[in-house]
């Protein structure tokens, strides 16, 4: 593969038979203005309950008509168009008794009415301690907003949130609906909605754009602590009014708004790990709420800390394929890293909201979240690697088996924030809002470093029994072998690597919006219209230093010997594995800061600056969109028009040769930038039938779009460099971004039917449909350009052709109210996701596969119990197998690189001691549910990975004041 150094692409967008669909949405722009008749008035307020608490997402309808209206974030609503004189209006909110509200209307005039409601004889105990910023964290609110949406959206409430132990946004998140998550070190780091990446979801916090925490587009949810939140929003299908790059979905991140009289409330945990018997702590505080005349001043703050000492066993095995017995080709075990990690991972945030509100339609606003998370550890490693000799078809042996033990300090620390400012107005006729707001992200390594020490004792020959894949077995010799091996003076201190690289993301947003309300006819209408703009960009610079030791007399391991011991490491899960003796890492980095002299250093530069790269993307986006109710059926159609302008800088080695190709001097490092241009349209159309009071049928058609990740298109190259690593892509690991990507698109096809029930429950079923154009993956390629890895066999994104994705998704709520006397506060919640997808990996063998990171099966099942004092959960979640890399998609360790499936079992049991005393116990993976990768197809599953944590049991409070 070669890259242009300026390589300016225009992508025209490909409609595929959807142009006629295009002309009708095309009819948007053009809906002329209604004018209010001469007999008309509008009804303007808010509804509360009797605190003053905002209830959002109440609905409001004038009784005989269809006119209605949906309470906002705020409890405000608007009715426009409304017939002059007297009026019967009827609001109706889950958890409430229905209210009436009869009013006069003057013809030509605007009425304010603010209406209280009452909390029905049904409603479910309260899960949290009282407090003041309540907003959207019920389950009742979670499902008004679900069921009176234009979209499809899933909510989860911020009772819901800290009922079970969450501690992050991720963990919290992948409780949703159609929601999987890819974890790491112990938490839910990356969210998948519907069987897709994590780069085809947008995550927002607030409405407000965030950036990727790493080289990649997503955000890390593992950064953000989940005390913060009010909800999160997952909309599986998009308006106009949204951005278009969230195929799978949209994740939105809701912070705590303020609501009645200034409340608060501090809380705090402790947590005993079971696993080497660690700890793990967590406190919180918010305290808001609104004052002044009318209550027109609200105010928040919320601050969360945590400090996790989490201990990790893991085993990670490597396989090779070998000529076996009769010339067969046989899986064998090549390599087993074995390690300890003892973590000291700590995580702040602070969120905040600053309203006024000028009358019941019209407020300004501040809002933002801060976050900072040191994911520091300390990690052990032996390993033991070499060529196997297979004598049979599951056992051999490895002759002269090298030996390593390591020692390494991990140091990434990463930020996130989001903040926006804005306002909302009415103004009679048009309600108006806008906001400007600012994101980003930054991950940063300072002196992550590794010390390696070699075996330097007779020559060892290990004897390996595969027979279980999962867990390959190595035995040693002889007894003196084993001595040997686990000898501290028999290894010396051969060198030691640092690694220090800054990424950063930004995201500067403004956008503007207006909304008419008018009549078309009989039907109550609304016409909304705005504009947006997006600039982003993200940097990635690196540095690796690596330090041979050069002293003639190493250091040795029994020097700098370390009193860690894990008698019991990976008991639970199989025997004959262990870790000691370990290097202490603080010794043997302080002898290195010590002994500069012992060591010579690695030229990394030319690496380095081919592996830095930026990437900037402006998008300009506007649209138009118009609902309107057809009597029971809600009618939302829309067109976005999104005008990307993307630019790449990375770096590259080039010579100059002549007309033959002849080097004519000498390798220059140069910077290799491009931009490219392109426009694209989203149609929507969205349709809400409502059966009755509490049933909808809902369909969708949508377009969306999924941009390249930056390091994909920036020309930036990683990997290293030595005599035998050109054609072995494993050993070099060698990458190489692809200029000439093109962003990947989708049609999305939605069917739900849903019945909510009156006692704070749903039941609902659905299938969707997503196909995709210009699929995104990695492919094998051999690298023909300019610079040290020309030849090399390796890595590159590449557009793979067309695939599809389709599903069916199950969901049920139910509060078992009428269940006689204590029985009545049990309950159920249950929601299963079944996905399917092909795409054509291989165009030269005709392969085709799942997409990546497609689960085929999503599952969340919780026994619930609510009545006074107590509040219990009993949670499990599932995520299935999904493949994170292809390889060759055989059922042998060449196969495709999967996630093993993972299911956990969380609970908690909450006494209110007080109105404003609880009491918390919860239990974290009491399953002690194993998380890692293997090579080959379900059935045939190669381990290269397996590790697992232990339960952790919580003891907390919370006091409110």
């Amino acid at each position: 593969m070669r890259w242009n150094r300026v390589g300016p692409t225009v992508r025209r967008w490909r409609a595929r038979g959807s142009l006629s669909l295009v002309a009708a949405f095309a009819v948007l722009l053009a809906l002329p203005s209604v004018v209010a008749g001469q007999g008309t008035a509008a009804l303007v307020g808010r509804v509360t309950d009797s605190a003053g608490t905002a209830i959002t997402h109440a609905v409001l309808r004038v009784s005989g008509t269809q006119v209605t209206a949906l309470t906002d974030a705020n409890g405000g609503y608007r009715m426009a168009q409304l017939p002059a004189g007297a009026q019967s209006v009827v609001a109706r909110a889950f958890g409430f008794s229905p209210e009436t509200l009869v009013v006069a209307l003057p013809a030509g005039q605007t009425v304010t009415r603010n209406l209280i409601m009452h909390a029905s004889t049904q409603r479910l105990a309260e899960i949290v301690v009282r407090e003041s910023p309540r907003m959207a964290e019920t389950k009742a609110a979670a499902l008004a907003k679900q069921q009176n949406a234009d979209n499809f959206i899933a909510v989860l409430s911020g009772d819901e949130i800290r009922a079970l132990p969450n501690f992050n946004a991720a963990e919290a998140a992948g409780r949703v609906p159609g929601v999987s998550l890819e974890r790491d070190e112990g938490e839910g780091k990356f969210v998948q909605v519907r069987g897709t990446e994590p780069r085809l979801s947008n995550v927002t916090i607030n409405g407000v754009h965030v950036p990727g925490t790493e080289a990649d587009r997503i955000p890390k949810l593992d950064d953000v602590p989940s005390d913060l939140l009010a909800a999160i929003e997952v909309s599986k299908t998009l308006t106009a009014d949204m951005d278009a790059d969230a195929i799978g979905g949209s994740v939105n991140l809701v912070t705590k708004t303020p609501e009645g009289r200034p409340r608060g409330y501090v809380a705090g945990q402790y947590g005993q790990i079971d696993l080497l018997s660690r700890n793990t702590y967590q406190g919180g505080f918010t305290y808001g709420g609104r004052t002044g005349p009318d209550e027109k001043l609200g105010f928040l703050l919320g601050g969360s800390a945590d400090r996790n000492n989490r201990a990790i066993n893991d085993v990670e095995p490597a396989w090779g394929m070998y000529d076996g017995p009769g010339g067969a080709s046989v899986s064998a075990p090549n390599e087993w890293s074995i390690r300890d990690y003892l973590y000291e991972r700590q995580r702040y945030g602070l969120g905040g909201d600053l309203d006024y509100r000028i009358d019941a339609t019209s407020d300004v606003y501040v809002k933002g979240l801060w976050s900072l998370f040191k994911n520091y550890g300390t990690r052990y490693v032996y390993d033991l690697s070499g060529d196997a000799s297979p004598t049979g078809t599951v056992n051999g042996s490895i002759p002269g088996v090298g030996l390593e033990r390591q020692s390494q300090f991990r140091t990434p620390v990463e930020q996130m924030w989001a903040g926006s400012a804005g306002g909302h107005h009415d103004t009679g006729r048009w309600t108006l809002d806008y906001a400007l707001s600012y994101a980003g992200t930054r991950q940063q390594d300072k002196n992550y470093r590794s010390s390696t020490f070699g075996y330097t004792g007779p020559d060892l020959t290990l004897n390996y029994a595969a027979a279980n894949q999962q867990y390959p077995r190595f035995s040693y010799q002889s007894v003196g072998d084993s001595v040997a091996a686990n000898a501290a003076g028999n290894y010396a201190l051969s060198g030691y690597s640092t690694s220090d690289h800054l990424t950063t993301g930004r995201d500067v947003g403004a956008g503007a919006n207006a909304l008419l309300h008018y009549a078309l006819g009989e039907s109550q209408s609304e016409f909304r219209m705005g504009l947006r703009y997006r600039d982003e960009r993200k940097d990635f610079t690196n540095q690796q230093l690596s330090f041979k030791d050069v002293s003639g007399s190493p250091l040795l391991l029994q020097q700098v010997l370390s009193a860690f011991t894990d008698a019991s490491f990976y008991h639970r899960l199989a025997s004959g594995y262990t870790i000691s003796p370990v290097v202490d890492n603080g010794a043997v980095n302080a002898y290195e800061n010590a002994h500069p002299g012992e060591f010579s250093a690695k030229d990394n530069t030319v690496k380095d600056s081919l592996g830095s790269f930026y990437g900037g993307e402006k998008i300009y986006a506007a649209y138009g969109m118009n609902t309107t109710d057809f009597g029971a059926v809600r009618v939302n159609l829309g067109l976005r028009v999104e005008a990307t302008r993307a630019s790449y800088l990375g770096h590259a080695v080039f010579q100059p040769s002549d007309a033959a190709g002849n080097p004519t001097g000498a390798q220059t490092l140069q910077q290799v930038s491009g931009t490219k241009s392109y426009t694209d349209l989203f149609p929507s159309a969205q349709l809400r039938y409502a059966v009755d009071a509490g049933t909808n049928v809902r369909f969708a058609v949508t377009r969306g779009i999924a941009r390249p990740n930056y390091p994909d298109l920036a020309p930036n190259q990683s990997g290293d460099i030595c005599p035998t690593c050109a054609n072995q892509p494993t050993l070099s690991g060698f990458t190489t971004g692809n200029p000439n990507l093109v962003a990947q698109h989708s049609w999305n096809y939605d069917l739900l039917v849903e019945h909510y029930l009156n006692t704070v429950g749903v039941i609902s079923g659905g299938v969707f449909y997503k196909s995709l154009t210009d699929v995104i993956l990695t492919r094998r390629i051999t690298y023909t350009g300019p610079g040290p890895f020309n030849g090399y066999v390796g890595f590159a994104p590449d557009n793979g052709g067309d695939g599809w994705l389709r599903g069916v998704e199950l969901a049920y709520t139910q509060r078992f109210v009428a269940l006689p006397g204590r029985l009545g506060g049990l309950g159920f919640d249950g929601n299963w996701t079944h996905t399917e997808s092909q795409v054509l990996v291989d165009p030269e063998s005709g392969r085709k596969a799942p997409l990546l990171r497609q689960s085929p099966n999503i599952a969340n099942a919780y026994l619930t119990y609510d009545q006074s004092p107590f509040s219990a959960r009993i949670g499990w979640t599932y995520n299935g197998a999904m493949i994170d890399a292809y390889g060759d998609g055989s059922p042998t360790a060449n196969g495709d690189n999967y996630f093993y499936p993972h299911a956990q079992v969380d609970g908690s049991l909450v006494y209110n001691a007080t109105q404003d005393v609880q009491l918390q116990f919860m239990i974290l993976n009491m399953n002690n549910a194993v998380f890692g990768f293997y090579q080959g197809t379900p059935g045939h599953e190669f381990s290269f990975q397996r590790e697992y944590y232990g339960p952790t049991f919580f003891f907390g409070t919370k006091i409110g004041f």
